[in-house]
């Protein structure tokens, strides 16, 4: 195992519980320096300052454990991390500004260990063009992972369909056929849905192709 750092999983996917009653919660880590540590999350329960979590966060094959405590509470904002574009077809502007974050002070030590889990992370400006029976759709990718894609949607898909997938990737498209695994309406973004698609089939050209493209991402 390489040199690992908390700055490491800046950017992908944390699971955390409160100590005091053990509420569960998803969110993502944004930032991590020293003691503090900061990660957003469309949580609907109530939180206190003061409150502990314990965290835990993927990376490649290696998880990271820590035991932190609720400083300040915030809501993202437009300026500040709303990131705004619109889908094709539609007047929807994607803006994430329901998140709000949280601000951390680590109580504990940072431990690091091997996981089976896939390296789930955050993605910016990157687009895909999914295929089902009804036609193609333009979607917006907000997260990538090796075994698959989570996107935002204009328009519903069925869960369990098969779907062609096109990833407009900056080393070149990607091409996969997949398997949508849900399709919900997006908590963040009204009137768009969040659909979850597991890859089930890539060729040899693109699958090294969208190796290279998480690799660069990470």
């Amino acid at each position: 195992m390489g040199k690992i750092s908390p700055q490491d999983f800046i950017g992908t996917r944390t699971r955390f519980q409160r100590l005091r009653d053990a509420k569960l919660f998803t969110g993502w880590i944004e930032d991590f320096f020293g003691t503090k540590v900061v990660v957003s999350s469309n949580t609907n329960f109530a939180v206190q300052v003061g409150d502990e979590f314990r965290f835990e966060g993927f990376g490649h094959h290696i998880s990271v454990v820590f035991t932190a405590e609720l400083d300040s509470v915030g809501q993202l904002s437009l300026v500040d991390a709303g990131r705004v574009t619109t889908i094709e077809g539609t007047n929807a502007r994607i803006v994430e500004a329901k998140r709000v974050s949280f601000h951390l002070t680590l109580v504990g030590p940072v431990r690091f260990s091997a996981s089976h889990e896939n390296l789930r992370m955050r993605a910016s400006d990157l687009f895909a063009v999914v295929t089902d029976s009804a036609g193609e759709h333009e979607m917006i990718v907000v997260d990538v992972s090796q075994g698959g894609i989570g996107l935002i949607s204009g328009t519903p898909l069925k869960a369990k369909d098969y779907v062609k997938i096109r990833i407009e990737t900056r080393l070149g498209p990607v091409d996969a056929t997949g398997n949508v695994r849900y399709c919900r309406l997006d908590r963040d973004r009204d009137g768009m849905y969040r659909v979850g698609i597991q890859f089930m089939d890539m060729d040899r050209v693109n699958r090294p192709r969208w190796e290279r493209y998480l690799e660069k991402a990470a």
